[in-house]
C-alpha cells in the first residue's frame, strides 16, 4: 500500500512539474462549412499552470501575451470563429468557453459531463503508445487517442478526464480533428481573459441572433450609443462612403455558410 502511495505521489509529482514547463501544440482540422468538403487548419496551445489550464490559438497567445507586456491590443486575423479560448479549473473542473464572434467577449460555463469508455485498442502518436477511448459531447460522438507516458488528465477544448494526455480527438463525422503536433518550453504564463461577460447557451443564441440581423450596427450608428467615427478610405487615401446593406447581407452569407459549431446541440439557425 505505501509502495503504492508513494507511485501515485511520484505520477502526481512528474505531472505537476512537467506539466509547469512544456506547453502543448495541437493542429485543428475542420470543415466550416459542414456541406462542403473544404478543411481549414488551425493550431492551438494547450498550457497548464498553478492549477489551470488555457486551451487557445497561438495567434491569441501571442496577442495575449503581447497586450499584457505593452498594454496594447494586438488584432490577430484567425480562421477559426467558434471560439477564442477555454478555460479549465483542475481543482473544481470549471470549463469555461470564450467567445468573442460579435464584437464582444462572452463566456459560457460547460456543464456537460465527459463519460469515457476506455478500450483496448492502441497506436502510436509521437513516438508514444497511445490507447483508445470513445465519448459524447455537444450532439456528438467522439473518438479520442490518450498517452499515460504524459499522466496529464488533460486535452484540447474542453476534453479531459482520462489517465494520460490527449494526443488525438475526433468526431465521427470527421468535422473536428485536435491533433497533438509539437510539445514545446512554456513561459507558464496563462494570461486567462477577463471582463467576459459571464452567458447561458440561450443568452448566446440570443447575442448572435442579435448580431446577424445587423452585422455593422457598432459602426453604421444604430447602437444606442451612436456611430462609431470611422473614416472609410481606399488604397489611395480617397474617402469612401460605406455601403452598410452590402457588408451586413455579405457578412450574414458567410455566417449561414460557415455554421458548423462543435456543439450542434446548441446550433443556432439562421435565416
Amino acid at each position: 500500500m505505501f509502495k503504492q502511495f508513494i507511485k501515485i505521489a511520484s505520477l502526481f509529482a512528474f505531472s505537476f512539474v512537467f506539466s509547469q514547463n512544456k506547453s502543448f501544440v495541437y493542429e485543428l482540422k475542420f470543415k466550416p462549412n459542414p456541406t462542403k468538403d473544404s478543411i481549414a487548419t488551425e493550431k492551438f496551445a494547450l498550457d497548464i499552470n498553478d492549477g489551470k489550464s488555457m486551451f487557445r490559438t497561438l495567434k491569441d497567445k501571442e496577442a495575449d501575451s503581447t497586450f499584457h507586456a505593452t498594454k496594447r491590443l494586438s488584432f490577430m486575423t484567425t480562421s477559426f470563429k467558434d471560439f477564442k479560448s477555454v478555460s479549465k479549473d483542475l481543482k473544481t473542473r470549471e470549463t469555461k468557453k470564450f467567445i468573442n464572434n460579435f464584437q464582444k467577449l462572452v463566456t459560457v460555463k460547460i456543464d456537460e459531463e465527459l463519460i469515457w469508455n476506455i478500450e483496448k485498442e492502441t497506436k502510436e502518436t509521437l513516438g508514444m503508445k497511445a490507447q483508445k477511448a470513445t465519448t459524447t459531447y455537444g450532439g456528438r460522438k467522439w473518438t479520442a487517442w490518450f498517452t499515460n507516458e504524459i499522466p496529464l488528465q488533460e486535452g484540447p477544448y474542453v476534453f479531459h478526464g482520462l489517465p494520460g494526455l490527449i494526443t488525438e480527438i475526433n468526431d465521427t463525422q470527421n468535422d473536428y480533428t485536435f491533433s497533438l503536433v509539437q510539445i514545446k518550453n512554456s513561459d507558464r504564463k496563462l494570461y486567462e481573459k477577463e471582463k467576459a461577460l459571464p452567458v447561458s447557451w440561450k443568452q448566446y443564441e440570443k447575442l448572435a441572433l442579435d448580431y446577424y440581423s445587423d452585422p455593422t450596427r457598432e459602426i453604421n450608428g444604430k447602437n444606442a450609443g451612436g456611430p462609431v467615427l470611422m473614416k472609410w478610405v481606399d488604397e489611395k487615401g480617397n474617402e469612401l462612403i460605406p455601403n452598410f446593406k452590402e457588408m451586413n447581407e455579405r457578412e450574414q452569407k458567410e455566417i449561414r455558410e460557415n455554421n458548423n459549431p462543435i456543439e450542434l446541440n446548441h446550433k443556432i439557425f439562421y435565416k
